[in-house]
């Protein structure tokens, strides 16, 4: 059980639905969202799911072919003028605060602009999120920076950005790929048949997640203190997306915790309901395409409550970063309703 099983069969159900509905505007884009999901793995790395399911059921293929005889473009793959294996990083290391605040700082004397359309998006999701009282907002680093800067610019109290993602749990754990541990627990859940509700989910999932932290004690630790400096009666966590791993482990640890994603996978939609600001799962890698948020900082240590980065050697890299800042802050002053 989990991510591969869960998603076999769910593309198993999928490809027998296209095949045997009559084309529509509905049943093309769906065609479209599923392909995008198996070429966003492929193009990070991940490329179990794509193999097993052209080995079993010929679905890439089956998914290509029906774009194509529709005469449909799949949705295009993002492409930037760097990866991260192109790249070196300083050895020097930066509270991420600190290197936060010095990185807008720059932003701010700059004349470099790079306007993305997706800017307007990131402003739309950061006024969906809101803000309340008594509440404090943790922003997922490194994809969701530009909406903690937006927050950060209408002087916003109690937003704390953690940098919490797959390398931050490895150094925790000192196991690679501890999320995907993780995040079987989401999967198993779906698996299972019996969410029909977030609360099922919710039900399944963070006792589950939980359980599996408890192995790794250090990281557990670690976590409970840093939820454990937010005095707020309320957290939202913030996330791009996709499945919520570890929005859905700080709810597990503790109860105040929600979470407020950009999207998340098709099949997650309705447990998450009026948590996801799109439907549109295609636009997930917008975020991670922004040299901001996916190039410039990179994770170097988390100790004594801090998260510690390095910076990006590449001189360009850090001017296209600077450039996006810029542009999205001075597009986002002109918002006088947030």
């Amino acid at each position: 059980m989990g991510f591969l099983s869960f998603n076999l069969e769910f593309y198993q159900n999928e490809l027998q639905k296209l095949k045997t509905a009559p084309v529509r505007k509905e049943t093309i884009y769906r065609a479209k969202q599923l392909l995008k999901m198996l070429d966003d793995l492929s193009d990070e790395g991940y490329i179990a799911l794509n193999e097993q399911l052209e080995e079993t059921y010929s679905g890439v293929s089956t998914l290509r072919a029906y774009l194509n005889a529709n005469h449909i473009e799949p949705f295009l793959i993002p492409r930037k003028l760097f990866s991260a294996t192109d790249l070196s990083y300083g050895q020097d290391a930066y509270e991420l605060t600190e290197a936060i605040k010095e990185l807008a700082k720059n932003a701010e004397n700059s004349t470099e602009v790079r306007f993305d359309e997706f800017f307007s998006e990131l402003v739309d999701f950061c006024k969906w999120i809101g803000y309340d009282k008594d509440t404090a907002y943790i922003f997922l680093l490194r994809d969701t920076l530009l909406p903690y800067l937006y927050f950060q610019s209408k002087d916003r109290k109690n937003i704390y950005p953690w940098l919490l993602g797959r390398k931050t749990l490895s150094k925790l754990t000192g196991k690679e790929n501890a999320d995907d541990e993780i995040r079987s627990s989401i999967f198993e859940a779906l698996e299972s048949g019996q969410c029909r509700s977030e609360k099922d989910f919710c039900d399944m999932v963070l006792p589950d997640m939980r359980s599996i932290l408890k192995k790794y004690p250090e990281a557990e630790r670690c976590f409970m203190a840093l939820l454990g400096t937010i005095k707020e009666k309320h957290i939202i966590v913030v996330e791009s997306g996709c499945s919520g791993t570890f929005p859905m482990l700080l709810r597990s640890l503790d109860e105040r915790a929600d979470l407020r994603m950009y999207t998340t996978y098709p099949y997650l939609l309705k447990i998450y309901g009026k948590k996801i600001y799109s439907t549109k799962y295609e636009n997930s890698r917008r975020f991670e395409t922004l040299y901001s948020q996916d190039l410039y900082f990179r994770f170097s240590d988390l100790r004594d409550g801090k998260f510690f980065v390095e910076k990006c050697r590449n001189k360009e890299i850090e001017k296209l970063a600077v450039a996006e800042i810029k542009t999205f802050l001075q597009g986002s002053k002109a918002d006088e309703n947030f």
